[in-house]
């Protein structure tokens, strides 16, 4: 019992996000503007005491927004810098990414703690109520119109007309506490649909329906590794290698033994990029 309260407590409040060098004075977090830097007490890096699904983020730079959508696990710290060239969040290098990492840890009792605005009070709490677990009915809604878009996409209907409503779908979990099984529920109805696709040799339609997937749970590493093997497999490796580069940045997120596989599979990608 203790476990599982440990872990429901790592989905409520565990997680981290790092946006360097965002522009703190106009941003807004799951439909919540401010200027953030107001609630630091040093110069503003984040977010800790982030609940673990789905979060929409948006960046105004020159009136124009700037958005990162994803998914966090649960205890999850995630690291992105804002390009303002790009117009985009995008990952940060390596070694800097790890350096926040470790300064992140310990999230609101850490050596970054001061820098970190607490997302359980300026957020959840400006809502005036606490973020519930993912209720059933919002996750088979949620599902049923993947499902109804992935049947879509075999019979040929524009991937962008599918993509804006696997994307409205997902952002129904937003402000949803999801625990590690229930990003994994989905995960796994995403996943076997494209891979049925790509078992009968169609890897452009499995990717298809892949991208349907990231599109209700973006940036989730099981998927793009799916997406960078289909890719890989459909002759374009060098194409796949950065989905690859990005989910084997989350590996740790998921069990070892996924984990294994995430590297293993990262590892095939990368040379077949190389011998391309």
């Amino acid at each position: 019992m203790a476990h599982a309260l440990d872990d429901l407590q790592r989905a409520r409040t565990g997680g981290c996000l790092l946006l360097r060098d965002n522009t703190w004075s106009d941003c807004s977090i799951d439909g919540m503007r401010g200027d953030f830097r107001r609630l630091t007490a040093q110069g503003t890096r984040g977010f800790c005491h982030v609940n673990a699904g789905r979060h929409h983020v948006v960046t105004m730079h020159e009136d124009e927004p700037i958005v990162l959508d994803l998914v966090l696990y649960p205890g999850e710290t995630l690291v992105r810098r804002l390009d303002v060239d790009e117009r985009e969040f995008v990952l940060d290098d390596a070694e800097t990414e790890k350096k926040y990492l470790a300064l992140a840890a310990g999230g609101g009792r850490g050596a970054m703690a001061s820098a970190l605005v607490d997302y359980e009070k300026a957020i959840v709490a400006a809502r005036g109520h606490a973020h519930e677990l993912l209720p059933d009915e919002v996750a088979r809604r949620v599902g049923g119109a993947f499902v109804s878009a992935a049947e879509q996409a075999v019979l040929g209907v524009d991937q962008g007309v599918l993509m804006e409503r696997t994307y409205k779908a997902g952002l129904e979990l937003i402000g949803h506490v999801m625990l590690f099984s229930h990003i994994q529920k989905l995960v796994g109805l995403f996943s076997m649909s494209a891979s049925k696709h790509a078992m009968e040799g169609h890897y452009e339609l499995a990717a298809r329906v892949t991208l349907l997937g990231l599109s209700v749970l973006p940036g989730e590493p099981w998927l793009l590794d799916l997406l960078a093997n289909l890719y890989s497999d459909g002759g374009a490796p060098v194409s796949a290698l950065p989905f690859s580069e990005e989910a084997l940045r989350r590996a740790h997120v998921l069990p070892e033994k996924l984990a294994q596989q995430l590297r293993a599979s990262h590892a095939e990608i990368a040379a077949a990029a190389r011998g391309s």
